[in-house]
């Protein structure tokens, strides 16, 4: 699985990322499917999405992936960190696990007498209630399929479910550290917790048959992770005969006088905005390339990027640990209509999803904000109620880090008073306006957040640029030239660093062009059907724009 570190060195784990075989099963009733009767004459990689495959492209319905394991007896449980939107995994013809919605861990969980299985997942990138989450009317193209990694873990009947690590002082070296466990039945076992390599913990503990352990410790050897400086260390826990490693960074996240913190000191975020989407691969983003998107941060001079508009792939949050990269990370959303947003089957697959998201990267050291519902109607009278429950879930699971939303219009934003960190997406000289009145309306966004009461929050910058086709110019400097988008962002940059000092976060849209939904009354809003506002376009060639802003932030950050 794509990840930096082994988190099991005891636990049997076996990678399923591989060839899989594959068939396309398109508008077939997914209940009338019988797994073990599919015709499998193709093959599909895993990880990989196949509709952006030559020969699937663009293709919506269902489809079918199987791959064979030996595996000993006992308890089995298949890791897929993310399939694409909807899905039905089978062993051996059984039904072990239906899930809904993309970008987020989860398990399937099944007893197995030991020898070769036979594992199917069917996975259906259409948009239905199924996964009342994906709506076909976003400003992204959705990919399906299995998008990321998949593993096989053979669990003894006492087994880790989950480790957090919380930072409670860095001053005084002290963390909380929460194991969640399974066991067959109350009983003892011995606890063991490591970290880089020490001894910290060692002693029996009586279990229930599930539940949590907590343990407060001060761990007088570790550094503490910041930006400038990201250092991070690795926390083992051994519970009877198994076994999991979390990497983390001694950190502090918080807010105060107008500012996000970081070990006390305020940070000023310079960075853009993020899609997981390439022409080739759609969602399935090969380690090279996830390599080569964090080199492109750091050589633009970004400190910050925002996940935009889904959880992030874990191996690029474990690069952006080891960059000092700070990061927001948010939940599935794009401009979901009111009656959509209060739907209560909607609400509780976001819960469900949120909290996925936060099990899967609370321990990221980079996080510094959770984020939820991009640009949906937090104008709304209704979507206050909405917003107050998925933003609380969010302090219940981590009330470590800030929280905090991007307001698709800030003027009439009814949701503020939720939030850490007030976000604000805007899109002066390019779907209103002109660029001379950019730092206007950048000014005018904040005298508004401080008149509504709201002066001692953050501010955050979340969205705002323009669109240029690659290499296109013309004489006049016109829209969607690269000229027009390198004069805008110019503009926004040197506002924002040294025009007025309110702001205290930017996020330029976007990193790299995107292909965007089909839908016709979207696509005809965006050149080759891409969105074109990256100051990389979508092979990750830079713009003008991308030198333009690399100049101003590595002079200014």
């Amino acid at each position: 699985m794509a990840r930096r570190f082994p988190q099991h060195l005891i636990r049997p784990v076996t990678s399923l990322d591989g060839t899989w075989d594959f068939a396309f099963l398109g508008e077939a009733d997914t209940d009338q499917v019988d797994p073990t009767g599919i015709d499998f004459s193709d093959v599909m990689a895993v990880p990989g999405c196949y509709d952006a495959t030559p020969k699937y492209a663009g293709r919506r319905g269902l489809a079918a992936y199987r791959t064979k394991v030996r595996t000993s007896a006992g308890l089995q449980r298949l890791v897929f960190d993310g399939v694409q939107h909807w899905c039905r995994v089978y062993w051996d013809g059984e039904l072990i696990r239906e899930h809904a919605g993309g970008f987020t861990r989860f398990f399937a969980e099944t007893e197995s007498a030991g020898g070769d299985a036979e594992i199917v997942v069917l996975a259906d990138n259409r948009f239905d209630e199924r996964s009342p989450l994906h709506m076909e009317h976003f400003d992204w193209y959705a990919y399906g399929g299995i998008s990321r990694s998949v593993e096989l873990h053979r669990l003894e009947p006492l087994h880790i479910d989950g480790l957090k690590i919380d930072t409670l002082s860095v001053a005084e070296r002290r963390v909380q550290v929460r194991i969640d466990y399974t066991g067959a039945a109350p009983g003892s076992a011995a606890l063991g917790i490591e970290c880089d390599g020490r001894v910290v913990v060692s002693e029996p503990v009586d279990l229930d048959a599930s539940g949590s352990i907590t343990r407060t410790l001060e761990i007088p050897w570790l550094a503490a992770w910041s930006p400038e400086a990201p250092r991070l260390s690795t926390l083992t826990v051994t519970l009877g005969v198994d076994d999991m490693s979390e990497r983390f960074g001694l950190r502090e996240v918080a807010t105060a006088n107008g500012r996000i913190t970081v070990n006390g000191e305020p940070v000023r975020l310079l960075g853009v905005n993020r899609h997981e989407a390439h022409p080739q691969f759609g969602h399935a983003q090969p380690e090279a390339l996830l390599v080569n998107d964090v080199q492109q941060l750091q050589d633009l001079g970004a400190n910050f990027v925002r996940g935009s508009h889904y959880p992030l792939d874990p191996l690029f949050l474990d690069l952006c640990d080891e960059a000092g990269i700070m990061v927001w990370c948010e939940s599935i959303g794009w401009q979901y209509p009111v009656e959509h947003l209060t739907e209560p089957a909607f609400v509780e697959a976001q819960l469900a999803h949120i909290g996925e998201m936060v099990a899967a990267s609370q321990n990221h050291p980079s996080i510094i904000l959770w984020g939820i519902l991009n640009e949906c109607p937090s104008w709304s009278e209704e979507g206050h109620p909405v917003y107050a429950t998925l933003l609380g879930r969010l302090r219940e699971l981590d009330p470590h880090r800030p929280v905090t939303y991007a307001a698709i219009n800030a003027h009439d934003d009814k949701c503020f008073d939720l939030v850490d960190v007030v976000s604000a997406n805007t899109y002066p000289g390019w779907y209103f306006g002109d660029v001379p009145g950019v730092p206007a309306e950048i000014d005018r966004i904040s005298a508004r957040v401080d008149a509504l009461g709201f002066a001692d929050k953050p501010l955050i910058i979340s969205e705002i640029g323009a669109g240029a086709v690659p290499g296109w110019n013309d004489s006049h400097g016109s829209l969607w030239t690269e000229d027009y988008q390198a004069e805008l962002l110019t503009t926004v940059v040197d506002h924002i660093m040294d025009g007025q000092d309110r702001i205290s976060g930017l996020a330029i849209w976007v990193l790299g062009d995107f292909k965007t939904t089909e839908l016709r009354r979207m696509a005809l809003t965006r050149p080759r059907g891409v969105n074109d506002k990256g100051i990389v376009d979508e092979y990750r060639r830079p713009k003008q724009a991308f030198r333009a802003v690399r100049e101003r932030f590595r002079r200014k950050g």
